[in-house]
């Protein structure tokens, strides 16, 4: 800093400090301003100009010319374009013809156009593929030449390592793609017009991976699209050949897309150039194919769209170290300044100039303090550097910075004069503090706002909750109410006490007094059952049957307990074996749940037995009060006795004592057996003239059946 700086702010620090706060906040920002020097500031982008400047480089007996824009600063640098004639061409004449020369400070970069060796015929060629063009087999290595060049342009005229392009036509385009073989980690990218790769792409060094653009007509009657034979050299291959062993390489996709359409060739604003591109390359390196539908050898190139538009493609993605300084556009916060680059604090003051780079609001540190400028209120005093009250006394000297009336010694915020004490010490004073006492309840809220331990005395006796042994007040202390889960502010809430003792059942060893404890007392809460042999769940006490877990009362005091008595309150039954109602004592049948009494004691129970009191019988299948035993017709209700034994009971025999007859069908007195008309009242012995007239009748009868035997046939 200048003397007439340091003076003038001093003067104005003095000033600042006369002056009331808010007057000196201005004043400060005022000062920042005035002092600070934007590290941008005289620095600026080079304006270049079409007055080139050129020299000469290359290696003694093939020196080339480099040219420069006009203003061109070596110390910063400028991508590199190397453009390559074809076979029997020169390099001025290619630069003019793909209009590089203007393109010098149209697009700000460096140029070598520089030529191929001379063969015996007098045509200058690039050694690139077998094919094209080094149709003698000269031991020359342009690979070697140009990479010379590339490193002088380099090294000493400002060209720039990461923005190397090499683009040729034909026998240049050959040799494009051969350094992109050779030398491709020193080359960025390549434009080949009308010259392809090896035809065996094994020839091709793995060594870099630039960008490929490679430009083909499809009317090139010399280095055919589709491939073909150089006369006197070799084999090559074909415009789609030739990218997809460079895609492959690149492990790109393997089928190219269409990305639209261009103008590359004549002045007539057709698009006649169809864009495909290999995508998603895993070198992270481009390959494209621009096809020129139409078109020949040396197609018309239009200015300045064909320089444009391939430089443009050949440096996407290239950032510029504009001030040389290593660090390029991107990171560089100063592109313009060689001497910065970095800004930590942002205060647009560069780190290296920067005392205080940590510090946005300062940059210049006089006294060494640590403490820069403007921050530091006393610049040249190295113990002090800040005046919290504004007295004129630095805070390191003043006793009391905040004016406060508390010295800082016993002040908890020596720099407020608005705050003093800090009961909870969690940096808010206690005039500002809602809970001055950092217990979590607010001062509005709390009994105690300065006790951190008490906040709350629920039964108002002036001893907060915390130290309170009873705080409702219930006659159980808050401690055995807590053992006895139990709220101890709520009065209502009180521990249960089976056995009155003062010691809560939920603590109590001996909850009923019965002097088990409830460890071995199977009935904790009983003060009359403390055991359970038989663990039915009723106390040996009280049990009629301790060693029966299946019985413990006996109603009827019959010796069989409830439980297993059918008959719990009649003290002569308890067993029901058949389960009909009938106590085994009393039941005849105890066996047989549809029988308990036999009346007729025949064996057979009544249910069963047709004649309960008949001891003689049991069944009556024909239910006609006869028993099947005494019954002749046991199955026939009608029937049951058959005094001539002929078979036909005396109910239904008209002839009860005579066994050889039984009916009497028309009732003359004569059984139908021995009566000659059984069905004639009249008669009942047989006449003297009975065979004449049987047969008379069988006459009769056939002549009948003859008669409508015959009538029914005809």
């Amino acid at each position: 800093m200048s003397r007439t700086a340091v003076a003038a702010f001093l003067v104005g620090f003095l000033l600042l400090a006369l002056l009331p706060v808010d007057n000196a906040e201005i004043l400060e920002d005022e000062l920042i301003i005035s002092y600070r020097t934007n590290s941008n500031d005289g620095y600026a982008a080079i304006e270049y100009t079409d007055q080139h400047t050129s020299v000469s480089i290359g290696p003694s007996g093939r020196e080339t010319t480099l040219r420069m824009p006009g203003n061109h600063d070596y110390n910063r640098p400028l991508p590199l374009v190397i453009s390559l004639h074809g076979y029997s061409n020169s390099g001025a004449f290619n630069a003019a013809y793909m209009h590089h020369i203007d393109s010098i400070h149209e697009n700000e970069h460096l140029l070598i156009y520089p030529d191929g060796t001379m063969n015996w015929l007098g045509m200058r060629y690039w050694n690139a593929t077998d094919a094209c063009c080094n149709l003698f087999d000269y031991a020359v290595d342009d690979v070697d030449y140009l990479s010379s060049l590339i490193n002088e342009a380099v090294q000493n005229y400002g060209a720039d390592p990461d923005g190397v392009i090499v683009t040729g036509l034909s026998n240049g385009g050959f040799m494009s793609h051969r350094m992109a073989c050779d030398a491709g980690n020193s080359i960025r990218a390549i434009v080949a017009l009308n010259g392809v790769t090896w035809n065996d792409f094994s020839n091709c060094i793995d060594n870099g991976r630039p960008d490929i653009l490679h430009v083909h007509s499809t009317d090139d009657g010399v280095i055919l699209y589709n491939g073909g034979t150089v006369a006197l050299g070799g084999e090559y291959p074909s415009a789609t050949e030739t990218v997809g062993y460079w895609a492959d390489r690149s492990g790109c996709d393997s089928a190219w897309t269409f990305q639209g359409t261009r103008d590359l060739s004549g002045d007539d604003g057709i698009d006649e150039t169809d864009e495909f591109e290999f995508l998603n390359c895993n070198s992270g390196n481009r390959v494209a194919h621009w096809r020129i539908n139409g078109g020949g050898h040396v197609p018309p190139l239009n200015d300045p769209g064909w320089a444009d538009q391939t430089l443009g493609w050949a440096l996407s993605g290239f950032v510029r170290d504009s001030d040389g300084d290593g660090y390029r556009d991107d990171v560089d916060v100063f592109i313009y300044n060689p001497n910065e680059w970095a800004d930590a604090d942002g205060d647009l003051v560069g780190d290296n100039t920067d005392q205080c780079d940590q510090d946005p609001f300062g940059w210049d540190d006089s006294d060494g303090d640590g403490v820069c400028l403007p921050t530091d209120l006393f610049p040249d005093d190295p113990n002090e550097w800040s005046d919290a009250d504004s007295d004129g006394i630095g805070d390191r000297g003043d006793p009391d910075d905040d004016n406060d009336g508390v010295d800082d010694e016993n002040d908890s915020f020596p720099y407020d004069s608005g705050e003093w004490y800090d009961t909870d010490q969690d940096g808010i004073g206690n005039n500002a503090d809602v809970d001055d006492d950092g217990d979590g309840w607010q001062d509005s809220e709390d009994a105690f706002p300065l006790d951190e331990t008490e906040w709350i005395d629920f039964d108002d006796d002036g001893i907060g909750d915390n130290a309170d042994p009873d705080d409702d007040n219930d006659e159980w202390s808050d401690n055995d109410e807590l053992d006895c889960q139990t709220e101890p502010n709520d009065s209502s809430d009180i521990p249960l006490d089976s056995d009155s003792d003062g010691v809560c059942d939920l603590v109590d060893l001996d909850d009923d007094g019965d002097g088990w404890q409830d460890s071995e007392d199977v009935f904790p809460l009983n003060p009359d059952e403390w055991s359970d042999a038989d663990e039915d769940g009723v106390g040996d006490n009280s049990d009629e049957f301790p060693a029966d877990d299946s019985e413990w009362i006996d109603s009827d005091q019959d010796g069989h307990g409830d439980n297993s008595d059918a008959f719990p309150s009649d003290p002569s039954e308890w067993y029901d074996s058949d389960e009909d109602g009938i106590g085994d004592n009393t039941d005849e049948f105890p066996e047989d749940g549809s029988e308990w009494i036999d009346s007729d004691s025949d064996g057979v129970g009544d249910n069963a037995d047709d004649l309960p009191y008949n001891a003689n019988e049991t069944k009556d299948t024909d239910r006609d009060g006869i028993g099947d035993n005494t019954d002749m017709f046991p199955t026939d209700p009608s029937e049951w006795k058959d005094s001539d034994g002929d078979s036909f009971g005396d109910n239904s025999d008209v002839f009860p004592d005579d066994s050889s007859e039984w009916i009497d069908s028309d009732g003359d007195g004569y059984g139908d057996n021995r009566d000659w008309a059984p069905f004639d009242a009249e008669v009942w012995d047989k006449p003297a003239d009975y065979k004449i007239t049987y047969v008379s009748a069988i006459v009769v009868a056939v002549i009948g059946v003859l008669f409508y035997t015959t009538k029914r046939q005809n």
